[in-house]
């Protein structure tokens, strides 16, 4: 493990999950970068800066007064991300409270990686100097998820949850939705344990919330969510919505209603996960998932906490693999990987083999 100690403490404040994630990945992949994330609120990036007193901030636009409050206390070099053009006379007074230079989102991956690391490193002068390593991650900045993991579960199924996304890696091209059975007052703690489960990014699924790869995205207890189309979105994306319609287990979220929408709406690549759980929720959803050409994974019997669910999905014929808890990731994994090596052509005329989920 890196000496945390003599590592550069970097404060990244209220940006886009994308870009959040990207820049992470990107100074992650640097041992003399420490990465810290400040939450939405301007309090909360104040409060980290005066604590942690990081050597560099990364802002939006929108928190450049944050920035001029913090140099009241102390100036730190910042960084500002801009969508457009920055006004001179922004940068000139944005100048006066630290902030060096702007990152754009108009370069190609590998190019926006080089000249980020090449700004940050402007301030590292008393580092010795060492050569950049930029390891590109897989979606643009900003990105979209090429594909959909549903997990699915009810009794025992937050603790599978949490373990299995230990086991994500970061460069996660799809997007993880979860919906486990759970009442509306447990959603902020359930989040927060996954929080500490990964260095992924996990948010509520609220309707109008944009799919991003990597992004794990929770359905709020007591309702129903779907997935859709993204509204005014000129590219393939998804997002989320309520539905007033209830599942057929009466169970809410409702596992069936979720995976039966992303099998809909995104077609081949979903990955339906259903996990410990009492009852047979999930077992419709991975029938529409399987007719769409997606594949079902499932926790096998030994592992599960209640193995009802799974059970259900098995004895439908509705599973491609049962694994036990700790090969799910792997699996997932694999099978993200799998359809992202595929041309387009090969995408839209294949399913998935059963060969990739080998381990």
């Amino acid at each position: 493990m890196p000496d945390r100690s003599l590592s550069f403490t970097i404060l990244l404040g209220n940006l886009s999950t994308a870009l959040r994630l990207g820049l992470m990945r990107l100074l992650q992949s640097q041992p003399d970068l420490h990465v810290v994330c400040a939450g939405a609120g301007s309090s909360e990036l104040l409060s980290l800066a005066r604590q942690l007193r990081p050597g560099l901030v990364i802002v939006g636009e929108g928190q450049l007064r944050d920035v001029e409050q913090l140099s009241r206390y102390n100036t730190v070099p910042a960084l500002l991300y801009c969508e457009g053009h920055p006004l001179p006379g922004m940068l000139r007074e944005a100048s006066r409270w630290g902030v060096f230079d702007t990152i754009r989102p108009n370069l190609t991956t590998t190019e926006w990686g080089a000249e980020v690391l090449r700004k940050v490193r402007r301030v590292l002068p008393q580092v010795k100097a060492r050569p950049t390593v930029f390891r590109a991650p897989v979606a643009t900045i900003p990105g979209l998820s090429t594909g959909l993991v549903i997990l699915g579960g009810s009794t025992g199924g937050t603790a599978a949850v949490e373990q299995l996304v230990r086991g994500l890696p970061a460069t996660l091209a799809y997007s993880v939705l979860v919906a486990v059975h759970l009442p509306a007052a447990f959603l902020n703690s359930f989040i927060e344990r996954l929080r500490r489960a990964t260095t992924l990014p996990v948010v509520a699924g609220w309707p109008g919330t944009v799919l991003e790869p990597g992004c794990i995205v929770v359905a709020p207890g007591g309702r129903n969510l779907l997935v859709k189309p993204a509204a005014n979105s000129p590219w393939q994306a998804w997002q989320t919505e309520f539905t007033p319609e209830s599942g057929a287990s009466g169970d809410e979220p409702s596992v069936d209603l979720l995976m039966r929408s992303a099998a809909l709406t995104v077609g081949r690549n979903v990955v339906g996960v259903v996990l410990s759980g009492l009852g047979r929720d999930g077992t419709l959803g991975a029938e529409a998932i399987r007719q769409h050409g997606g594949t079902v994974l499932v926790q096998d019997e030994a592992s599960s906490a209640v193995f009802s669910m799974p059970s259900s999905v098995i004895q439908h014929g509705w599973a491609n693999a049962v694994l036990p808890l700790e090969q799910l990731p792997a699996a997932i994994t694999k099978q993200a990987a799998f359809f992202d090596r595929l041309s387009p052509e090969k995408r839209l005329s294949r399913s998935f083999s059963a060969r990739a989920l080998q381990l």
